[in-house]
């Protein structure tokens, strides 16, 4: 079933990617002569890293204090199956 599901989902890809290319070439809406200008990238300090920087460290105060506040023994009593009810006591009949 799986391999079934993988063959329709690559055909459609294929289908759809040969559509595509098709009518974009019918259009005319290929470019012919390309421009482009890729600039080399490099890692840069800017505001994006100083904000992550800073969220980071509130993210690692934030988690402990949540440890030191007792944290782990409440995580392990949220482990596990609920607990099971007691035997409910049968009704009492009433009175006529």
């Amino acid at each position: 079933m799986m391999l079934t599901l993988l063959g329709i989902f690559y055909a459609a890809m294929v289908a759809a990617a040969y559509v595509i290319e098709f009518a974009f070439g019918g259009l005319g809406l290929i470019p012919t002569e390309r421009h482009a200008r890729v600039a080399e990238t490099a890692i840069t300090w800017n505001y994006t890293t100083i904000l992550n920087i800073i969220f980071l460290l509130l993210a690692a105060a934030l988690l402990v204090r949540f440890f030191r506040t007792g944290a782990g023994p409440m995580l392990k009593e949220m482990g596990g199956s609920p607990a099971q009810p007691e035997s409910p006591t049968p009704p009492v009949p009433a009175e006529t």
